[in-house]
Order: structure tokens, then sequence, then C-alpha cells
């Protein structure tokens, strides 16, 4: 789920936009592992792809998932 935060920094509100569910979020075609945006902006995301685990974890949280290998 696509969730967001309001953060102040120097006097400025920012919002940041995350998804929950280890996806990027997706604006105009272009996906961010998270995005802070100034808050006057108004911009929106939808969540898009996961983002992969690196190297061999990614291997091992499917093989996990999918009940083991029989190596």
């Amino acid at each position: 789920m696509i969730k967001t935060e309001t953060l102040t920094i120097n006097s400025v509100q920012f919002i940041r936009t995350y998804s929950d569910s280890g996806r990027y979020v997706v604006r105009d075609g272009v996906s961010y592992d998270e995005a802070i945006d100034p808050a006057e902006l108004g911009r929106t995301y939808a969540e898009g792809d996961l983002i992969p685990v690196d190297g061999d974890e990614s291997l091992e949280v499917l093989d996990i998932l999918l009940g083991g290998s029989d190596d």
C-alpha cells in the first residue's frame, strides 16, 4: 500500500511517499524506491513492481516461499 508522511526541513514541508509492500512508487512512468517532494506540488504515485532483493537473497526467499528445493 502507498504510504505518505509529512516532513519539515528548515521550515519547508515535504511529503515522503513509499510502499509498505516493498514495491517501487511510480509517477509518469518512472519508478522510485521512495519519493520526497515539496508538499505544495501535490504529486501522487502508484505502486509498481517489487523492489528486488540483493544477490542470492532473492533466490533464497523464493526458495522458502516455494517450499524449498530437493538439492
